[in-house]
């Protein structure tokens, strides 16, 4: 057992809770808005519609299943990569039965609800991504293709996120201008957002579970 490894990764786990927090919340503002979610929420919802499982529940046969295809790929899960399937999920269900989040009538409030939910989602990503115990199923794939193909996070996401959106529609997802807005927009955010904080997940390497016995 590498213990090393094992407590540097315990004293991480606050941080990495934390991101999916802020992930979930901007799920919710999103989900609320009204103006159709990002493109993985319409994917999930539209699991959930044809499905006696909930939204939270969809995004963790999602994750499990992405976790699994990335296997094929060589994309190894982390910490990260478990507890970003088993939390988030659980957490938006937990965050949507407090009645905190409501739908708003007027649309300027709409918007902002959409944007707000916009850059929590990508902040958060950065926060747990930051951690080091390895990404998320959905930014595992993200951070993976954009090191096979070189390209930049604000190429490769709408390539996968149109991709999911659509799958999404045909399963009976909602959408809107807020799935186009996050679709096109969300990559460009969460560029900004890691050049702010000069985070380069091209570099930055994500632990895999496998080093925690080595």
């Amino acid at each position: 057992m590498n213990t090393q490894l094992i407590k540097a990764s315990i004293l991480k786990l606050p941080k990495l809770v934390l991101g999916f927090t802020v992930i979930a919340i901007g799920i919710n503002f999103s989900l609320y808005a009204d103006l159709g979610t990002n493109p993985w929420g319409t994917f999930h919802q539209g699991i959930s519609r044809i499905s006696p499982i909930s939204f939270g529940q969809a995004t963790q046969l999602t994750g499990l299943i992405i976790i699994l295809l990335s296997l094929l790929i060589k994309i190894y899960p982390g910490i990260g990569t478990i507890l970003n399937m088993l939390l988030i999920g659980i957490i938006v269900d937990l965050l949507d039965k407090t009645g905190l989040f409501f739908v708003p009538e007027l649309l300027v409030t709409k918007l902002a609800f959409l944007f707000i939910g916009m850059f929590l989602f990508n902040y958060g990503v950065y926060i747990y991504l930051s951690c080091g115990l390895g990404a998320g199923p959905r930014d595992g794939l993200l951070v993976g293709l954009v090191k096979y193909t070189g390209k930049s996070v604000s190429v490769i996401r709408p390539i996968i996120e149109v991709t999911v959106v659509l799958v999404g529609i045909f399963l009976g997802g909602s959408y809107g201008i807020g799935t186009i807005v996050n679709a096109f927009g969300g990559g460009y955010v969460l560029n900004v957002i890691f050049n702010y904080h000069r985070f380069n997940p091209k570099t930055v390497k994500q632990m895999v579970i496998t080093e925690l016995v080595h």
